[in-house]
């Protein structure tokens, strides 16, 4: 044994012990983040039922469960409000058929949030040819990011399309990117079925087609060009021939595009300027997780980018610049908002990439040379996984969150049973769809027709309404505009006014 062996064993020696305290305050640091996510996900369940809006997104499926039309043409009275396509109602038909409304409002905000982050971890794990401890890192530095920022907070707690339009998206880039990269056969139609099925969910989505094909183009996959047109075709073309034949075209054509086609402008360059600033406001998180990643893998965001990572972050990117426009004109109609601008989630998804594919070369590298050096790189993780989960529950305990679960939509259904047809509920469609059976005008609907010129005949409405029947507006409500349909006593306390 020579001289120098004892050194380098006292060497190694102390790297192990090193490495193994450093595994700990990781195993540490991941277990605080779960269960601090968990904690999130528990107030989630138990105040998204008394979010009334959330009722009205969730009738649609109750109605589906039960027979009723969720469509309907203009000279009708009984409008739900659905001016998007079957897909978020069907996706949420199962709860539909649950009776208390409590279970079901749960349920729902679960499958939410499982349909918003499973397909990031997927998206990833393809995207790091298959390494899962790295997917499931990104997946919870995305919850954590996601929940930091309040405009994607609201999708955990509030029922958006926008949810299940951006997991759609997600699964077709995923399965695109396997179709292409690894030459997986089901790739194409499993790509174009998810898409259709965004589409089909919101029409904005429309605008991720032309970026898969600049996407094929530009990685050098032309040859699949031809293929992924076909699969479009006939995934869409099935698609929309099977909603046509089940909901009718005409009814289709009315609600998923002409009423939205005619929304007005509500704001000029002074709108637009309000909504980037508050999109900078809020996703302040976010670009200060931006910065520190950027500051200390840049040297090595050659590697990083290299290969599949760089190619699923560049296809994130192409369908973030493809649809933002549209969703920025969405934002600025009337009934558009934020959430409109949703394109802004792949940016972030494409960052996660970046950062499952750092996290994977530092585990290959620790594996092949022991423990390396980069502590600046993990202490900064760790700082942003923890002011992120600090944020995320300042943000959510500014939404008045409740731990126990919300069950004032169970009493007001129970009222309802107990002398159907007396109720009415402008803002809660739901209730009366469990206490009646029926579908009955929702207030935001008429309000919506009524702005672009396509208000049903009066006589329609008010016969689609209980005549004697009490109104209840449960607040908070966004209007109370159905008020204009009755006597001049209710219509001083109606708003927006319409002429009589």
């Amino acid at each position: 044994m020579s001289a120098t062996e004892p050194a380098n064993r006292g060497g190694i020696d102390g790297a192990d012990e090193s490495g193994k305290r450093i595994r700990r305050a990781e195993w540490l640091l991941w277990s605080v983040m779960i269960a601090g996510l968990l904690g999130l996900f528990w107030t989630m369940l138990c105040t998204a039922p008394g979010i009334p809006w959330n009722a009205a997104r969730l009738a649609p499926s109750f109605a589906l469960a039960r027979g009723l039309p969720i469509y309907a043409l203009r000279d009708g009275g009984a409008h739900l409000g659905w001016f998007y396509g079957p897909v978020f109602p069907l996706w949420f038909l199962p709860v539909g058929f649950l009776e208390n409304p409590t279970v079901a409002l749960m349920l729902a905000t679960a499958w939410n949030a499982v349909t918003m982050l499973a397909p990031v971890y997927a998206l990833v794990r393809v995207a790091l040819g298959g390494n899962g401890a790295a997917a499931w890192r990104a997946t919870v530095l995305g919850a954590v990011l996601l929940l930091a920022n309040p405009i994607t907070q609201s999708s955990f707690f509030m029922l958006h399309v926008d949810a299940v339009c951006v997991a759609g998206v997600l699964v077709a880039c995923t399965a695109l990117h396997a179709a292409a990269m690894r030459g997986w056969r089901p790739g194409l139609p499993v790509a174009a079925l998810a898409l259709a099925l965004a589409i089909g969910t919101k029409q904005v989505a429309v605008m991720a087609v032309p970026a898969t094909m600049v996407w094929l183009w530009r990685e050098g996959h032309g040859r699949l060009l031809r293929a992924w047109i076909f699969w479009l075709v006939v995934c869409g073309g099935g698609l929309a021939g099977i909603f046509l034949a089940v909901f009718g075209a005409e009814e289709l054509a009315f609600n998923a595009w002409l009423v939205l086609s005619r929304m007005p402008w509500v704001g000029g360059g002074e709108l637009l300027a309000a909504r980037l600033m508050e999109i900078l406001r809020t996703g302040w998180m976010w670009w200060l997780a931006l910065a520190i990643g950027w500051s200390l893998t840049r040297q090595r965001w050659s590697e990083v980018m290299a290969g599949e990572h760089g190619a699923m972050v560049r296809l994130l990117g192409w369908a973030t610049v493809w649809q933002a426009p549209l969703g920025v004109i969405a934002s600025m109609k009337f009934g558009g908002g934020l959430n409109s601008l949703h394109a802004l989630s792949y940016l972030l998804i494409a960052g996660l990439v970046v950062a499952g594919g750092v996290w994977a070369r530092q585990g290959a590298e620790e594996g092949a040379r022991g423990v390396s050096g980069a502590w600046r790189l993990r202490m900064a993780g760790a700082a942003v996984l923890l002011l992120g989960l600090g944020i995320d529950f300042r943000d959510a305990l500014g939404r008045e969150v409740v731990w126990t679960p919300y069950r004032g939509q169970e009493e007001l259904v129970a009222q309802a049973k107990a002398t159907p047809g007396k109720y009415y509920l402008p803002w809660n469609p739901l209730v009366t769809i469990l206490s009646d059976g029926k579908v009955y005008p929702f207030d935001d609907a008429l309000k919506v027709l009524w702005v672009g010129k396509l208000e049903p005949p009066v006589e329609a409405i008010r016969a689609a309404i209980p005549k004697g029947a009490v109104v209840f507006y449960q607040e908070p409500s966004q209007s109370k505009f159905v008020l204009n349909y009755f006597g001049a006593e209710a219509r001083k306390d109606a708003f927006p006014k319409r002429e009589p």
